[in-house]
């Protein structure tokens, strides 16, 4: 079985450059509110994400702006972690049921709840390919 990476693996490396560019740029506060729609989530839920706090979230919300370096990657790490979840589970409802099911995997917490860290984005991303493949145990 071969890996599933979150950053693309490509024979071209523009691929992997232009999401360092979007990251190092900030992506717009209008992509927050994409993303938080289209998998439910809250403020409560979408701040640990993004490593910021939920008031700072919100006040983010409230205006039109950038995120940080930071938010911003992290943010293209769930838009690519969703685009596979999504393709995994072909219906988005589905997919987002599963991120807040607790896992015995996971020692039962919900693959939500691991990405606040990056070793959890890899982790459920990983999970994601194991049943995209039917490894799933």
């Amino acid at each position: 079985m071969t890996a599933i990476h979150i950053v693309p693996q490509t024979k071209s490396a523009l691929a992997v450059f232009t999401l360092i560019g979007r990251a190092r740029a900030g992506l717009a506060t209008t992509e927050v509110r994409e993303i938080s729609q289209q998998l439910e989530l809250t403020v409560r839920e979408l701040a640990p994400i993004l490593d910021t706090t939920e008031r700072t979230l919100a006040r983010r919300l409230e205006s039109e702006g950038e995120l940080s370096k930071s938010e911003s990657e992290r943010l293209l790490l769930l838009r690519q972690l969703t685009e596979h979840g999504v393709d995994v589970f072909e219906d988005q409802g589905k997919f987002n049921r599963w991120l807040r099911r607790p896992l015995p995997l996971l020692g039962n917490q919900s693959p939500l709840e691991l990405l606040d860290t990056a070793s959890g984005f890899q982790l459920v991303d990983e999970l994601l390919g194991r049943i995209e493949y039917g490894v799933y145990s």
